[in-house]
C-alpha cells in the first residue's frame, strides 16, 4: 500500500473501534491501545487484502487477555493487481463479457477494484481537492459522487432509507460540465460546498452503500425493475472512471500504475510493422442502431440501454469511402508543423529549458488551413527540432512523442477536423461510422465461418439452428437479443485495461478497423447529438441526455482503453462532449468520397478534393429516411 493511503485506511479502520463501543454501550476499546496492520497477500486462493487490528501493549477486554502484537483480523477484500485487472475485463467474447443483463456481483467487484486502484492509488491525498481539469470538480467529488448515486438510484426501486449522511445527494448528486466557450454556462449540478467532507467520511460513506449492492445480489430473484437501477449505477460508475482518469493526464503529481511499459521498445516493434493507410469503399446498406428495452420492465429480460439507445432504427446508409485507421500523433504532427500552427493537443506536452510549458488551445469552429493537395502518402516526414521536447500524457507520465508517433492522436473534435481537412478527406458521420461497424462485423461473421464452419455440438450445449448444438451457449433470454446480436466480439480491441495507455495503430492500415479498434481511443463523429425521432427521457435519470442536446456536442462512438467491454462492446451505445472540448479521449478516420448519393436534388461530389469543398459534414443520412 502506498505511503499516502496508510495513514487514511489507519484512521478508517481505527475508528471501528469507537463504533464498537457505541454498540456495546460502553468503553472497552481505547483506540490509543492499537494499531493496525495492513497487508497484501496472494497465494493460491488470489489476491485480498487483509486488515486486523493489533494492541500496542497487553490487554483485557471482558476478561478476554490479548497480548501486545496478536492479531485480530478485522477485514478481509478481494484485490486485484493491475495485471490481474486486464485479466479480469480482458474476454473479448461477448457471451462471457456481457453474459447477464444486469452485472453480476464478482463483476462490481472487479469494478470497485479498479475504482480503488485509481482513486486510492494513484491519487494523492493532498492532491483530492485539487482540479487537474478547471472545467470539472475537485477529484473528491467523484469518490462521493459514484456512491451517492448508486444509493440514490437504488433508493428509488427498493424503497430503502439512503445511507447515512442523508445531506449528501445535495452535495454529490450531479457533477458539472460546463460550456468551454463561456463557463458561466452550465446545466442544473449538485450545490457545490465550500469544503468537501472529510475523506474518512466519504470512504465509509462508499463502503455502506457497497454493502447495501452486496446484500441486494443475496435475493433469490432480482426483479427487472432493481436490476435496471444495478445496471445504471454500474455503467455510471464505469464512465466516471475513465473521466478521473482523463483528469488525472493532466495532473504531474498522478502515481502511476506498476509496471511501466518499455515504450521505446514498444515503438521499434510498431515502426518495424508499420503498412500503409489504406481507403475501404463501404457499400450502400440498410443498418439498424439502438435496441428495445421498455421503461414499464415489461417483456423478456432483454438488455438494458441508455434513454438515447432508444427506440430501433433503420435506414439506409449511402455508401463512401474511409480510411483503415485513425489519424496519428505522427500524422497530426505533421499537419502541425507544416501548417505553422504553435497549439498542440492537450493529450501531448511540450518541454522548454527542462519546464513544462503550457499550451494553449484554439477553440473555434471548423474553418482552419487547408492545402488542397495533401494525402497522407505524401507528407513531410517531421524534423528532429519539431520533435524535441515534445511528450504525450499517459497515467505513466509523459511519453517521448516518437515513442507515441503510431499512436493514435487524441484532441477535440475541432483540432481533428481541421487535421483531416488538411490531408484531404473529412469526419464521418455517426451514421456512416456506425455503417463501418456493421460492415466490419459482416465481414468477420464470414470469416469465421468459412474457417470454423458451423458451431462445434457439445455435450451440454443449447439447441439452436434446428437442433444443432451451440457451445458455449449465447446467454440470451428467451425472447430477447442474445448477448451475440447486440455486442461485438472485442479481440482486437485495446480497451477494459488490455492496456493503460493507447497503442500504435500504423500495423493495422490493411484492415477496416471496427467497434473500439481505434488504439485505445473513442471514435469522433461529424454528427451533432440531438434528439432523434422517438426518444423519451429515462425515468430513473432523465437529464442524462436531454441536458446536452445544445447543438455543441458531438456523438462519438467505440471505447478507449479505460473502457469497460459492457459498453465498448454494445453496439447501442453512445457518448458525446462538446467539440471544442480539448481533454477528450477520442480520435477520428479520414472519410472519403460519397458513392451514388443524393441531396437536395444534386450530386454528392465525386472525388475526395471536392468531398473537402463541400458541405456534407452537416448531412446526416442516406437517400432513405430513418424510421
Amino acid at each position: 500500500m502506498e505511503q499516502h493511503q496508510k495513514g487514511v485506511t489507519h484512521k478508517f479502520i481505527l475508528n471501528g473501534l469507537v463504533h464498537a463501543n457505541e454498540v456495546l454501550g460502553e468503553h472497552v476499546f481505547d483506540p490509543q491501545d492499537w494499531n493496525v496492520v495492513g497487508e497484501y497477500v496472494h497465494d493460491e486462493q488470489g489476491g485480498r487484502h487483509q486488515a486486523f487490528y493489533t494492541p500496542n501493549r497487553d490487554v483485557t477486554l471482558r476478561d478476554i487477555q490479548i497480548k501486545a502484537g496478536e492479531r485480530v483480523q478485522v477485514e478481509q477484500s478481494l484485490k486485484y493487481s493491475p495485471d490481474e485487472i486486464k485479466q479480469l475485463w480482458n474476454d473479448a467474447d461477448p457471451a462471457v463479457y456481457a453474459a447477464t443483463t444486469v452485472p453480476n456481483f464478482e463483476e462490481w467487484k472487479g469494478l470497485w477494484s479498479v475504482w480503488d486502484i485509481v482513486t486510492r492509488g494513484m491519487i494523492p491525498n493532498e492532491e483530492l481537492r485539487e482540479k487537474p481539469i478547471k472545467l470539472r470538480n475537485a477529484c473528491i467529488f467523484y469518490l462521493g459522487h459514484i456512491p451517492t448515486f448508486l444509493d440514490i438510484q437504488l433508493n428509488k426501486v427498493s424503497g430503502e432509507p439512503p445511507c447515512e449522511p442523508s445531506y449528501y445527494p445535495r452535495i454529490f448528486e450531479r457533477g458539472i460540465d460546463p460550456d468551454v466557450d463561456n463557463p458561466e454556462l452550465c446545466h442544473a449540478h449538485s450545490e457545490i460546498p465550500d469544503e468537501w467532507p472529510p475523506l474518512e467520511e466519504i470512504l465509509s460513506y462508499q463502503q455502506n452503500v457497497r454493502a447495501k449492492v452486496e446484500k441486494l445480489y443475496t435475493r433469490n430473484d432480482i426483479p427487472r425493475s432493481l436490476g435496471r437501477a444495478l445496471w445504471i449505477g454500474f455503467e455510471h460508475e464505469a464512465q466516471h472512471l475513465e473521466t478521473l482518469l482523463y483528469m488525472l493526464l493532466q495532473s504531474d503529481k498522478t502515481i502511476p500504475p506498476t509496471p511501466r511499459p518499455d515504450f521505446e521498445t514498444m515503438a521499434k516493434k510498431a515502426k518495424a510493422e508499420r503498412v500503409s493507410n489504406d481507403w475501404f469503399k463501404i457499400p450502400e446498406q440498410t443498418i439498424t442502431i439502438g435496441l428495445q428495452d421498455p421503461e414499464d420492465n415489461s417483456g423478456p429480460d432483454r438488455h438494458f440501454g441508455w434513454d438515447n439507445e432508444k427506440p430501433p432504427r433503420s435506414g439506409n446508409v449511402h455508401g463512401f469511402e474511409a480510411k483503415g485507421r485513425p489519424i496519428t500523433n505522427e500524422e497530426y504532427a505533421q499537419y502541425l508543423e507544416q501548417t505553422h500552427r504553435p497549439d498542440i493537443p492537450a493529450s501531448w506536452a511540450q518541454e522548454r529549458d527542462n519546464e513544462l510549458v503550457k499550451i494553449g488551445h484554439t477553440i473555434d469552429h471548423v474553418n482552419g488551413y487547408t492545402n488542397g493537395v495533401k494525402t497522407g502518402a505524401d507528407l513531410t516526414p517531421l524534423t528532429k527540432a519539431y520533435l524535441k521536447g515534445k511528450s504525450v500524457r499517459t497515467v505513466y507520465g509523459l511519453v517521448p512523442l516518437e515513442y507515441a508517433l503510431g499512436w493514435p492522436v487524441f484532441a477535440s473534435y475541432d483540432e481533428l477536423a481541421r487535421c483531416a481537412k488538411w490531408m484531404g478527406g473529412r469526419i464521418p458521420t455517426v451514421e456512416e461510422v456506425q455503417s463501418i461497424y456493421s460492415h466490419v462485423d459482416g465481414l468477420n461473421r464470414k470469416q469465421a465461418e468459412r474457417h470454423l464452419g458451423k458451431t462445434v455440438p457439445a455435450v451440454n450445449g443449447h439447441l439452436v439452428n434446428d437442433g444443432v448444438q451451440e457451445s458455449p451457449p449465447s446467454q440470451g433470454s428467451e425472447t430477447g437479443e442474445s448477448s451475440n446480436e447486440l455486442f461485438t466480439n472485442l479481440d482486437r480491441a485495446n480497451v477494459g485495461f488490455k492496456n493503460w495507455h493507447p497503442v500504435a495503430v500504423t500495423g493495422g492500415g490493411h484492415r477496416l478497423a471496427g467497434q473500439a479498434e481505434m488504439g485505445g481511443v473513442w471514435e469522433w463523429t461529424s454528427s451533432p447529438f440531438t434528439r432523434h425521432e422517438g426518444f423519451e427521457p429515462m425515468k430513473l435519470y432523465p437529464a442524462y441526455s436531454a441536458d446536452f442536446f445544445d447543438e455543441k456536442h458531438n456523438i462519438i462512438l467505440g471505447g478507449s482503453w479505460a473502457t469497460h467491454p459492457r459498453i465498448a462492446g454494445r453496439k447501442t451505445f453512445v457518448n458525446w462532449y462538446q467539440r471544442n472540448y480539448p481533454y477528450t479521449w477520442a480520435g477520428a478516420r479520414l472519410g472519403g468520397r460519397i458513392v451514388g448519393a443524393s441531396v437536395s436534388g444534386g450530386k454528392y461530389p465525386s472525388t475526395i478534393q471536392q468531398v473537402k469543398g463541400g458541405h456534407i459534414n452537416n448531412y446526416s443520412y442516406g437517400s432513405t429516411p430513418w424510421r
